[in-house]
């Protein structure tokens, strides 16, 4: 079975899912947050997305690409 950091990644390669639209959202049966990194601030260019169920608002994972 898939990690959800794969799946993350998957559906980015795929262009399922777009990091550059900032914000909240529903994705499939999750519900993701993504944040811009900047260098000056976190030491790494990219974003954050973080993951949590849908229904309850659990976190599940946290992913930096």
């Amino acid at each position: 079975m898939k990690t959800i950091e794969e799946k993350i990644k998957r559906a980015i390669k795929t262009n399922k899912l777009n990091p550059e639209i900032l914000g909240e959202r529903l994705w499939y049966n999750y519900f993701v947050r993504i944040t811009e990194l900047v260098w000056k601030r976190n030491f790494h260019d990219g974003y954050k997305i973080e993951v949590y169920t849908e229904k309850y608002g659990e976190h599940l994972a946290t992913v930096k690409v």
